[in-house]
């Protein structure tokens, strides 16, 4: 599809599966069981959403899943149906070796996972030609954590990146392509960031974690994983007013039933109007 003279591509890595109470935080469960079902385990079914987008001379991945790299217990705790970015590039004539960039919204296991996979048991960049694109303080959490914090890192997802030369930290707003910027939002880790697709008067936002999915479009519906809440909703009321003002396409990176969609306005209340990327 297109965002201006842009092409843009939803890619999915496939699925994990995480605890519904803590997609939805404080938010009741009876608000939020019928929206998204949960299995025997109170595990929510989420979509591992990457965009893949062409701008001409280059090809921009913005995340990369969970990947197929993780042990055994690992893919069993979260249900991991993931490993499809590669085969999924293919599809439109790409290989690993293609991609130019990749921008990290975070370093959370399920949006830098695929990043590095394993060769003849060695850890390596995923997309050996490309630079990868992380906010400073999203680095740094990430590599001095705590114990709140701890169990949604694993180095092996980024510590390569480092060690083999590849990685490049922003700090802010950064523009990346002539067509594609980031904004560091902050909420869910101190560098979150997202990602803006624009051309002739069109934008895209690739919104990472600051909405999951759709139905995290109400600014108190946050998860229980965001380590600073009120920044989270502070960001999300700014990017709900300016997206609503300039009718922006939104891309949820954990949407399952919309993956993509604009803001409408129905009664005074805030809605989404699906608007398919693929």
């Amino acid at each position: 599809m297109k965002v201006g003279n842009i092409d843009v591509h939803i890619i999915s890595d496939g699925q994990v599966r995480l605890d519904g109470g803590s997609l939805f935080g404080v938010v009741p469960r009876p608000l939020w069981r019928n929206l998204a079902p949960v299995d025997r385990k109170n595990r929510v079914a989420i979509a591992l959403n990457c965009l893949l987008v062409r701008t001409g001379d280059k090809n921009i991945l913005i995340d990369t899943g969970v990947g197929a790299k993780h042990p055994p217990r690992r893919r069993a705790l979260f249900a991991m149906a993931a490993g499809r970015l590669l085969p999924g590039l293919k599809q439109h004539g790409l290989e690993a070796s293609d991609i130019d960039m990749v921008v990290l919204t975070h370093l959370h296991f399920d949006h830098a996972g695929g990043a590095t996979r394993l060769v003849r048991g060695k850890l390596v960049p995923t997309f050996p030609k490309a630079r990868y694109i992380v906010q400073q303080r999203d680095w740094a959490e990430a590599t001095c954590t705590n114990d709140r914090t701890r169990p949604a890192y694993f180095p092996d997802d980024f510590l390569p990146l480092h060690e083999h030369g590849v990685l490049d930290l922003v700090d802010g707003q950064a523009d990346l392509a002539p067509s594609v910027r980031v904004h560091r939002t902050g909420g869910h880790t101190a560098g979150h960031q997202m990602v803006l697709v624009h051309s002739e008067g069109e934008q895209l936002a690739c919104l990472g974690d600051v909405f999951p999915t759709h139905h995290h479009l109400r600014p108190h519906w946050i998860t229980s994983w965001d380590g600073y809440p009120m920044d989270t909703v502070a960001a999300k009321r700014d990017v709900l007013t300016q997206a609503e003002r300039e009718n922006w396409r939104l891309l949820f990176g954990h949407g399952t039933q919309h993956r993509a969609g604009r803001l409408v306005r129905r009664d005074g209340q805030i809605s989404l109007e699906p608007a398919p990327l693929d």
